[in-house]
């Protein structure tokens, strides 16, 4: 059992696990029997597969191709989801008023005003084992809730779901298995200071940010000990290689090894001014370089193979980008004036749709990069966009929604 650890700041406090299943979780509503109703639309149920064999999940359709959906809701809370196979939209269900939300590929977390955090089972996934991979759907479901304050970014691996709030500092690290069959589990929870930092798994154990620190902490909370200086943290991702946390001289990057996690400094190449720091580095899941806006100058590119920077001038400053292919390592990303633009760093080729949003709602667009495909939000004319980002930024299918999307997120990635 995890014991609370002392409490001097700013040093994250993590206490014992808490179970909190689904007839017992806080204000945990949605607990209904999966039923047909429950499935998007253009499907037929997610039928159990055999039992027994390599790759079984009971409760699931294990199928021979992803199962991409662009789950969506408004304000309000109502969950819809597209399915990019069929086109068809159906609803998932009532989660309440929504301000923020996050997503690890399956599950949405949203949070609003009424202190709660509510779990969406979107009911597609994949498992990526390296050499091979596997896809699943499953009936969509609202899962329940727990209780919560501000933001949500959240994280997984295979095993855990770490979800943490850069307004109240706080975390909670969540088994991951217990969620697939409907429960909210709770493995460990910290109480930290406000900042702008990360919970992220690695493997069964937690990379977590204090206010001027990165530690790695065993999935109970425990302490492992291994702990480096970060000045500034602003958030963390995973790569293929590690997790990453960007730090105001670089980044700190997480690295599993024989004999536990090492932490290793990633300096920029020169000091690098807070505007033009890499402050939300983003990569398409599995690979080994991440992506972030330069402030006015371009596109950091953190290459954690290399363990080096590159700064790849660009034309217009942007507001989004997410390292996207292995085959030109293209970065797919959003510019200030509201176009998908797609940069090929080795030569420098750029290509750009039309704008797709006004310059003054591109801080409230979402933009969501898959191995073909990348995906944003027209909240204003209720609509979903497709980009062929390998076609030379070929605006490729348009979406209407039934509600306004002011919140996407890309699952069954």
């Amino acid at each position: 059992m995890p014991r609370p650890l002392p409490p001097p700041a700013p040093r994250t406090r993590w206490s014992a696990p808490v179970v909190a299943a689904c007839a017992t979780a806080l204000l945990a509503t949605g607990c209904a029997a999966d039923s047909a109703a429950d499935s998007p639309a253009g499907t037929t149920g997610a039928g159990p597969a055999p039992t027994g064999g390599h790759g079984y999940v009971a409760g699931a359709e294990e199928l021979g191709e992803p199962q991409l959906q662009l789950t969506h809701l408004d304000e309000a809370g109502s969950v819809h989801a597209l399915d990019l196979l069929t086109g068809e939209s159906a609803p998932v269900g009532e989660v309440g008023r929504t301000d923020a939300v996050a997503s690890d590929g399956r599950f949405l977390f949203t949070s609003g005003p009424a202190g709660r955090l509510s779990v969406v089972d979107t009911g597609t996934w994949t498992v990526d084992h390296g050499d091979h991979v596997h896809y699943y759907r499953a009936p969509a479901r609202v899962v329940g809730t727990l209780a919560w304050s501000g933001e949500v970014r959240a994280a997984s691996s295979e095993t855990l779901t770490a979800l943490f709030s850069p307004t109240t500092g706080a975390g909670v690290v969540l088994d991951r298995a217990a969620l697939g069959q409907g429960e909210i589990e709770t493995v460990a929870t910290s109480a930290g200071v406000p900042h702008d930092g990360a919970l992220v798994p690695l493997g069964s154990r937690v990379v977590a940010t204090g206010p001027a620190s990165v530690e790695v902490r065993e999935d109970g909370g425990d302490p492992t000990g291994t702990e480096a200086p970060c000045t500034d943290p602003r958030g963390g991702a995973a790569t293929r290689v590690g997790v990453v946390v960007s730090c105001a001289d670089g980044a700190v990057l997480a690295t599993e090894t024989a004999e536990g996690v090492t932490l290793e400094r990633i300096p920029y190449p020169s000091p690098v001014a807070d505007g033009d720091r890499a402050v939300s580095l983003a990569n398409r899941a599995g690979r080994p370089v991440l992506a972030a806006p330069a402030g006015q100058h371009g596109v950091w590119l953190l290459d954690t193979r290399a363990r080096s920077w590159q700064l790849v001038p660009t034309a217009t400053p942007w507001a989004q980008a997410v390292a996207a292919d292995d085959a030109q390592d293209r970065v797919v990303g959003l510019d200030t004036g509201g176009r998908v633009v797609v940069l090929e760093p080795a030569t420098g080729a750029l290509a750009a749709t039309e704008p797709l949003v006004a310059p003054d709602q591109v801080a409230d667009v979402v933009l969501q990069v898959d191995a073909d495909r990348a995906y944003l939000n027209v909240p204003d004319q209720d609509q979903l966009v497709e980009v062929d980002y390998a076609d030379g930024a070929r605006l490729a299918r348009t979406f209407p929604t039934a509600v306004t999307p002011d919140h996407l997120a890309e699952t069954g990635r």
